[in-house]
């Protein structure tokens, strides 16, 4: 009887499958496991550099405010990184997040190695998994070199010239904040039956720097137009390049070169006083020469122009006359509409912005205006005060628009 039912226990064979899948379970597990912890770190890697390219991104907007220092857009940049990971995907690790920040490239990297836990860590598998991307995004630093040409003939008196101080000022608050820093600067040059270049004039004139010849003081020195082929474009002053001294008057008012000093810009304007004739070809050689990077030598290291290829840079110049061009020289080569005329045609062929605003002028200007500024969107008739500032205020705003994030 025993022997009979010790036979029939190894003849039954109902149990192997159990055994064997017994046996195969622990290597099923292993590669399912395997597999959903691949998936989980493919879809883990996508999201982490969806999280990096967010905080580059916000590291990049974040350069753009001038105000902001390097230790708050590194932080702005890990803040954007810890709050979409967080979101995102709670059980991956990130414990060594960089933010590296290049001001003269204007860029921001983020890189991040992270680790995100296995399903079945542990002596066949690894305990967790390595996800590890970077991610650099440029900021948009554009900056903006601009010059105003202010009419300040005998016709500009009284409320003209306060209509026109506050235009200008205003315009000037609307594309300089703290946040652009210096790389958004404004000039001016004022005239009227020619250009007074300030202490600037005696090194456009090849003369020594303390030469007072007229006897009126340094801060006033009157310059004429230059002639042959340096009449024609913004060559640095030089031996048969200098500008003219046929002026024998100019206005008390000067000059300012490139500035983001915007108390310094509202208190020379306010220095502005009216009289004399309306030489624009003058005004608008002058609002060349303070952005021309060709000038450099003399203008204060501070507002020595940009050059003309240099990445994301404007250059751009607002005309302005409430009368017409009526002011010529001896040596002149045409009037002082032909000049004005040319003139804008060789700026504009330096890709610089010509805006153009008549004040109550009459049609001659309004056509020599239209002219220089080559686009119909870039000229404006102003018939009072308030469509002088709005024309301002125009202008500011499409500049502005060209110096921020697209």
């Amino acid at each position: 009887m025993f022997f009979q039912c010790l036979n029939q226990w190894r003849q039954d064979k109902s149990g192997n499958v159990a055994v064997l899948f017994a046996l195969a379970l622990v290597p099923i597990l292993v590669v399912v496991g395997a597999a959903v912890d691949m998936s989980r770190q493919v879809n883990a890697d996508r999201h982490l550099q969806s999280a990096i390219d967010a905080a580059s991104l916000a590291g990049a907007r974040a350069m753009e405010d001038a105000s902001l220092t390097d230790a708050e857009i590194r932080q702005i940049a890990l803040n954007s990184l810890d709050a979409n990971m967080t979101s995102a995907h709670d059980d991956v690790a990130c414990t060594n997040s960089r933010v590296a920040i290049d001001r003269n490239a204007g860029t921001v990297r983020v890189t991040s190695d992270c680790t995100m836990a296995t399903l079945i860590g542990g002596t066949i598998t690894p305990h967790s998994m390595a996800v590890a991307n970077g991610a650099t995004s440029k900021a948009n630093v554009t900056k903006l070199d601009l010059a105003l040409m202010l009419d300040v003939s005998g016709s500009m008196r009284g409320s003209k010239l306060a209509d026109l101080k506050t235009a200008a000022i205003t315009a000037a608050n609307t594309l300089i904040d703290p946040s652009t820093g210096d790389r958004v600067r404004i000039s001016f040059v004022s005239y009227s039956t020619a250009v007074n270049a300030g202490i600037y004039g005696n090194a456009a004139l090849g003369r020594p720097a303390n030469d007072d010849r007229d006897r009126d003081g340094l801060n006033k020195v009157c310059v004429s137009e230059r002639t042959g082929l340096a009449a024609w474009d913004d060559d640095d002053p030089g031996f048969n390049k200098w500008v003219g001294d046929d002026a024998s008057s100019c206005p008390t008012s000067s000059l300012l070169p490139l500035t983001s000093n915007l108390s310094l810009f509202e208190r020379e304007i306010n220095k502005l006083t009216a009289g004399g004739w309306t030489a624009g070809h003058l005004g608008i050689a002058w609002s060349w020469y303070l952005i021309a990077p060709d000038w450099s030598s003399i203008w204060p290291s501070d507002s020595a122009p940009h050059n003309y290829t240099e990445p994301h840079t404007i250059k751009a110049v607002i005309l302005m006359t409430d009368g017409q061009f009526n002011r010529r020289y001896e040596r002149s080569q045409g009037n002082s509409n032909q000049q004005a005329r040319r003139l804008c045609r060789e700026m504009r062929d330096e890709n610089v912005l010509v805006y153009a605003v008549a004040f109550q002028a009459p049609n001659n200007a309004k056509r020599t205006l239209r002219n220089c500024a080559g686009d119909e969107s870039r000229f404006f008739d102003a018939g009072n005060g308030s469509e002088l500032l709005d024309a301002y205020a125009a202008i500011a705003s499409q500049l502005s628009a060209l110096t921020i994030v697209d």
